[in-house]
């Protein structure tokens, strides 16, 4: 199930992109299918809104295991992430993660102008500041912002995960069309550059939904998850 909980971080990313000419987000709430070796597996929900304080912003995913062996390991993964956007982009503030189940797991972040920490079972880890630090769920959204300004080389940003703060990098690969539950889409497909690993991360980012990610497919070692836009409201 390592692979699953993985595949859903890339999902939890997702948002509403403003237009170029727009200097805001907008709330929105999507549902996504998840699959499984092409089976039916479970489902996400993924919803932004504004955060409590002036200026952040709050991504919250749920997804479940309703089918197959996530419906037998009880997976249920929650994860919430506040966050800064200015001019420059985007800065997490906290993230935190809960996975229940067969396993169960708890993860947080925070950031704040003094360090950089993030807790698990394991222990606590601590980072020097680094400016536009994200966690691992709104990468994906800095991604889609420089995608909609235009940017089509390799984007690389600094991501705070577990144990380590280190830079991901990723590569548009160009327009394609999916089709997924909620239509045939046109979508820029995007795909995570990885030296030290064979799993492979490919993102189909909506062009005419604002760079909401439409499919995301993980594989690794022949196993393979995928996620689906099956509705979006905003």
């Amino acid at each position: 199930m390592k692979l699953l909980r993985t595949a859903v971080l890339v999902v939890s990313a997702t948002f509403a992109l403003p237009t170029p000419a727009q200097e805001t987000l907008k709330p929105y709430v999507a549902e996504y299918e998840l699959l499984r070796a092409g089976a039916p597996a479970g489902y996400a929900t993924v919803a932004l809104e504004a955060g409590d304080d002036a200026g952040t912003w709050r991504l919250r995913s749920h997804t479940r295991g309703t089918q197959g062996l996530a419906a037998l390991a009880g997976f249920d993964l929650k994860e919430v992430s506040i966050f800064r956007s200015t001019t420059k982009g985007f800065a997490c503030v906290r993230y935190e993660y809960r996975l229940s189940g067969l396993r169960k797991r708890e993860r947080q972040v925070e950031c704040d102008s003094e360090a950089i920490v993030s807790r698990d079972h394991r222990g606590e880890y601590r980072f020097p500041v680094q400016a536009g630090t994200l966690d691992r769920q709104i990468v994906s959204l800095a991604l889609a912002r420089d995608l909609a300004a235009g940017r089509r080389n390799v984007l690389t940003y600094p991501v705070v995960d577990r144990e380590r703060l280190e830079p991901q990098r990723y590569r548009s690969l160009g327009e394609e069309p999916v089709q997924v539950p909620a239509g045939t889409l046109r979508a820029l497909k995007v795909e995570r550059l990885r030296e030290d690993s064979d799993r492979s991360t490919v993102t189909w980012f909506g062009l005419d939904n604002g760079l909401v990610p439409v499919r995301i497919l993980q594989q690794d070692e022949g196993e393979g998850f995928e996620l689906r836009l099956v509705s979006l409201k905003r």
